[in-house]
């Protein structure tokens, strides 16, 4: 699955939580998109404080079907994660299923 795991956290946004549950919650949503994406070499978060009350989320995806990218922001750090790479999901599933357009001429 994946070959480099990279993760950028600004200092103040680390304040309580664990790298073990932030490398989790990553790799448990990224083992999800490997159905639409195949294989998966390389997962990059980012998460900063854009505010004093809020998480954002920047997650970077670089898999066999190309790069992807996904961002959120939420109160939560979790909610952020999970949101970007959901993301992903949903702007991956519609470059394989594109709208049908009727044809006007």
């Amino acid at each position: 699955m994946k070959n480099s795991y990279l993760m950028h956290i600004d200092e103040q946004t680390m304040l309580g939580i664990p790298l073990e549950d932030i490398s989790f919650l990553s790799s448990f949503k990224a083992n999800l998109l490997e159905d639409v994406l195949r294989e998966i070499y390389v997962i990059e978060v980012t998460l900063s404080n854009p505010d004093a009350c809020s998480v954002a989320a920047l997650i970077k995806i670089g898999a066999q079907t190309g790069e992807f990218t996904g961002y959120s922001v939420a109160f939560r750090w979790e909610t952020a994660i999970a949101k970007a790479f959901e993301s992903i999901r949903y702007h991956v599933h519609l470059i394989a299923n594109p709208p049908v357009q009727e044809n006007t001429n």
